[in-house]
């Protein structure tokens, strides 16, 4: 079984995994990944997943381990540098940034609690004391 290479043609680094058919496969720019800490495992399988349609998930990952395991360290060094690169450009891309928010007052009111509101509260007590003085007054305990 032939181990997966990684060469430089013009200028380009290229994949080439030839017991699976794939050769000299550009490697993506690294600002066009959305990984966030990828490793050069994570970023292989996932060339291979996207260049080797109609196998399964399960399948390339397998793939991807068996040529990983057998390529040399260099191919290995390289992804892993990669990956670094991928992951700093994601780190500018996707930089955390905090909106600060103002705690604005409710300027709408309820309408029912204006209307319920409509006298000062101590104007409110004497009106009730006044409708309900009579009353008091008049009141006589009744026993049985």
């Amino acid at each position: 079984m032939s181990r997966p290479s990684i060469h430089n043609i013009n200028g380009r680094s290229v994949l080439s995994v030839e017991q699976y058919y794939l050769f000299h496969y550009e490697l993506p720019p690294v600002n066009s990944f959305n990984y966030n800490n990828c490793n050069g495992f994570i970023v292989y399988r996932s060339i291979l997943h996207k260049e080797l349609r109609g196998i399964g998930t399960g399948e390339i990952s397998g793939i991807a381990s068996e040529t990983w395991h057998i390529a040399k360290e260099d191919f290995r060094i390289f992804f892993n540098n990669y990956a670094q690169k991928i992951n700093q450009a994601v780190k500018k891309k996707f930089s955390i940034t905090f909106k600060h928010y103002e705690v604005k007052p409710n300027k709408r009111k309820n309408k029912t609690f204006i209307q319920q509101s409509k006298y000062p509260y101590v104007k409110q007590e004497e009106v009730t004391k006044i409708v309900y003085e009579k009353e008091v007054e008049d009141f006589k305990f009744v026993s049985f």
